[in-house]
């Protein structure tokens, strides 16, 4: 009776052992299709060093499309691709000229205005060992390739090493990921480039279909003078998963305060606040 007993345990334990090995990590198994859509009103073309007539009146709207895709290269490794394509609407300006008495052209003001189009794309690729269904850490390269012409556009090719962690058990998920890269080509023209982005994490899962999530995406300009090249959002809000026609899909709302600004000439130009919203398409493996 005994050694029954004991069979019984272990067979129990093995049970348990090999469910948790086959529960699939929610980051690595999920193919995605990501929608997001950034609003930032009161925000101000130039510093009035340049337009004395700009006013925090203009809104800044960066529309981002991002498929993820994760492709298992074995048993040990897969490879975590994510592409952000960014759909810019920026405010801008186009100067309105006169000619001087001598024929020298003058700047009478100002046409101030939208330039919509499409921005700087960013592929980036994690090389993510298997760590079970808890644990998604990653390395791997990041590129910015300049595909427009806006005033958001960078104009460089930059490249940057990037990494992920994240730790996602029962309601939670917590982690980040973060990039910094440099120019190493483009329109010589254009300012040099050398960027930090970091995005944290957090996730709480209130129901089946509700959840918390908190995202800000926060990033420094290394070649603004010393600490005017943060931008630093805090914030959350609410999301809900829910299944359309069978095809698991989530959406989110979230709200987020800039804290911390870049100066441009001595004027903060970005809207204080961030409206953030989200809809993600699900492609479970």
């Amino acid at each position: 009776m005994a050694v029954r007993s004991c069979l019984s345990g272990l067979a129990a334990s093995l049970l348990i052992a090999e469910a948790a090995v086959a529960q699939p990590n929610p980051i690595t198994s999920t193919s995605r299709l990501w929608l997001e859509w950034n609003v930032t009103p009161n925000s101000q073309w130039a510093p009035g060093s340049v337009d004395p007539d700009a006013d925090l009146d203009r809104t800044l709207n960066v529309l981002k499309l991002q498929p993820i895709f994760p492709f298992r290269l074995n048993e040990d490794w897969t490879v975590l691709t994510r592409t952000i394509f960014r759909f810019v609407s920026a405010p801008s300006a186009s100067p309105e000229l006169d000619l001087t008495p001598l024929g020298e052209p003058l700047v009478l003001g100002w046409n101030q205005r939208y330039r919509p189009g499409l921005s700087d794309v960013s592929p980036t690729a994690f090389f993510v060992p298997n760590l079970g269904p808890d644990w998604t850490i990653g390395l791997g390269p990041s590129l910015v390739i300049p595909a427009g012409d806006g005033p958001t556009d960078s104009g460089k090719l930059s490249v940057g090493p990037a990494l992920l962690g994240y730790y996602h058990r029962g309601p939670w998920t917590v982690g980040a990921r973060m990039r910094n890269i440099w120019s190493v080509a483009g329109n010589p023209q254009r300012d040099e480039v050398h960027r930090f982005i970091a995005q944290p994490l957090i996730r709480y899962q209130f129901s089946k279909n509700w959840f918390f999530t908190s995202s800000p995406i926060m990033s420094s300009d290394w070649t603004h003078p010393e600490g005017e090249g943060w931008t630093v959002p805090v914030g959350g809000g609410l999301g809900y998963a829910f299944k359309l026609a069978k095809q698991p899909m989530q959406i989110s709302v979230e709200g987020y305060y800039n804290a911390v600004k870049p100066t441009v000439a001595g004027e903060e130009l970005l809207g204080d606040w961030t409206i953030r919203t989200q809809w993600q398409v699900l492609f479970p493996k």
